[in-house]
């Protein structure tokens, strides 16, 4: 039976908002193929659902499209593979997966998770500026941590003070599982950056470009004196929107990193 696909294009990003109305309307799968391009699966065309969609971002781009049924798991599986990321590290897509690259830090990942995995520019990009920071932080910040790789991958490194937030919940559970089965027991919590009272030496930020203007001025508060903040998840026509909030807040442009597509930025205090 053909399966009808909601094909959604937002030019300043889909938001989780979204994504729950989705899985309210139900969804049999989501595909998010970038931050503004998504791909909701229906058993049947319904124009309640894209109402639902428009009324939470008018800017958005519908169309509805039919395809024949996708083994989603079977397409997954053939489409394992380890992925070497910057200088130090390989990404496993499966715990059972052995490290191609003995010499190469080991990233393992939630069986099934599509996004955040480290083949996307933006996770891929905050691990590189992880890389050329000149010693590894002792303390990270890591706000809307997704699958929670980049909270894994800041441990495994030997920061030993690792919070990892996010405001969904389903995301918070799946970086506690990255935290089990990396052995990377770093702490995760719901919620943002204005609920934390605290200092940290590096601060990773890869969310939307409006959400980390907006928010700018907390994770300056959250930034120890000398610390750096790795940005990303910020489309091109926006990067000089954020670079504005950052430096309002006193934060010096150390790094910038472009795929054409997204930007990813290194700032340094003060």
């Amino acid at each position: 039976m053909a399966q009808s696909v909601l094909c959604i294009s937002c030019p300043n990003g889909i938001s989780e908002a979204i994504g729950e109305a989705l899985r309210q309307a139900g969804t049999t799968g989501i595909w998010e193929v970038s931050q503004r391009e998504w791909r909701a699966f229906f058993n049947g065309e319904d124009g309640e659902i894209a109402a639902a969609v428009l009324r939470l971002n008018p800017e958005a781009v519908l169309r509805w499209e039919t395809h024949e049924p996708v083994d989603w798991v079977a397409r997954y599986q053939a489409s394992l593979r380890a992925l070497p990321v910057g200088r130090r590290f390989v990404i496993l897509p499966s715990p059972d997966m052995e490290n191609p690259w003995p010499g190469r830090i080991p990233l393992q990942l939630v069986p099934g998770m599509a996004f955040g995995t480290g083949e996307h520019f933006t996770t891929a990009s905050c691990l590189r500026a992880l890389e050329t920071l000149p010693q590894v932080p002792p303390s990270v910040f890591d706000l809307g941590c997704g699958t929670g790789i980049l909270s894994a991958a800041a441990w495994k490194l030997g920061a030993r003070r690792v919070l990892a937030c996010d405001v969904d919940p389903e995301a918070c559970a799946v970086s506690r599982e990255t935290a089990r089965v990396n052995a990377t027991p770093f702490e995760i919590v719901e919620g943002s950056a204005d609920g934390v009272d605290e200092r940290f030496s590096c601060i990773f930020a890869n969310i939307l470009a409006q959400t980390l203007v907006e928010l700018m001025p907390v994770i300056r508060k959250c930034m120890l004196t000398g610390g750096a903040l790795i940005g990303s998840g910020i489309l091109v026509e926006l990067g000089e929107e954020v670079l504005n909030a950052a430096s309002l807040q006193g934060l010096r442009l150390i790094q910038r990193r472009t795929d054409g597509e997204w930007w990813t930025f290194l700032w340094r205090t003060s």
